[in-house]
């Protein structure tokens, strides 16, 4: 019975070897400057240096002798606020989802000043890359990747006191992503980390009506309705990864300026 049981396991390995995407981390190739997986036969840039039509991201890839833009929106940033995805999920030999983190559109503002402080939102814009014969690339996913809001919280020297020196209110938001096995397209596991300081800020409050703030109270505190994990299935119908559920309102993390509650 065992050896029956372990030639069918033997039998299994390979759909399942061939169901597993294959991540790669992506680091900067010293030659060409890009960003390439170990084997440098996949690499993603951003180019900023070029004409307004030739700018942008590309894929290229010296074993297929192929390369790619893939930024498609109708609306065209400042590219040097951009950054590439430092990985690669690859669906086939010639097929793979690659990404940069950029400002969300459609405005791409890098920053929204405040008066002592600011905010700043990145987003993953990630693409379904084809460097075969039938080239093409198609953005099947955004999702919001760090944001962060500095608020001033002190006015004078009563404000620094009860505040203990910590004049500003902080707001963090970073994601991380990750392909599951399974489907020609995998599902994406996105992970969300949200934090707050001090303990008990909010944006829909006046913080000078706080209490003096107390030890405990000056470590950031993790927000627990922002702090989530969601997987993003991939929809036939529309061409895009949609979430398996609905997501929690997010807008203190995420937006300059969500409208009070």
């Amino acid at each position: 019975m065992s050896k029956v049981f372990a030639l069918l396991i033997s039998a299994m390995l390979p759909a399942a070897a061939m169901a597993q995407p294959d991540v790669e981390p992506l680091k900067l190739n010293a030659d060409n400057k890009l960003y390439c997986n170990a084997q440098a036969d996949w690499c993603v840039g951003i180019k900023t240096n070029g004409t307004f039509e030739e700018n942008g991201p590309f894929a290229t890839s010296r074993t297929l002798r192929a390369d790619q833009r893939f930024w498609d929106s109708p609306d065209i940033p400042d590219f040097k606020n951009f950054s590439v995805w430092p990985e690669v999920i690859r669906l086939s030999e010639e097929r793979a989802l690659v990404g940069v983190v950029g400002p969300q559109e459609p405005d791409f503002e890098a920053t929204t000043p405040f008066s002592g402080g600011g905010f700043t939102r990145r987003d993953l814009y990630l693409y379904d890359v084809n460097l075969g014969e039938q080239a093409s690339a198609n953005l099947v996913f955004v999702m919001p990747y760090t944001a962060e809001a500095s608020i001033r919280a002190c006015f004078n020297d009563a404000d620094q006191k009860k505040r203990a020196g910590q004049c500003s209110d902080i707001y963090s938001f970073k994601a991380s992503l990750k392909a599951l096995p399974g489907k020609t397209y995998p599902d994406l596991q996105v992970t969300t980390e949200a934090t707050r300081s001090p303990a008990g800020a909010s944006r829909y409050a006046d913080s000078s009506a706080r209490p003096a703030l107390t030890k405990e109270q000056l470590a950031p505190q993790k927000d627990s309705q922002c702090s989530y994990t969601v997987t993003y299935k991939w929809q036939e119908s529309a061409s895009v990864y949609e979430p398996a559920k609905p997501l929690p309102d997010c807008a203190e993390f995420l937006q300059a300026a969500p409208a009070r509650k």
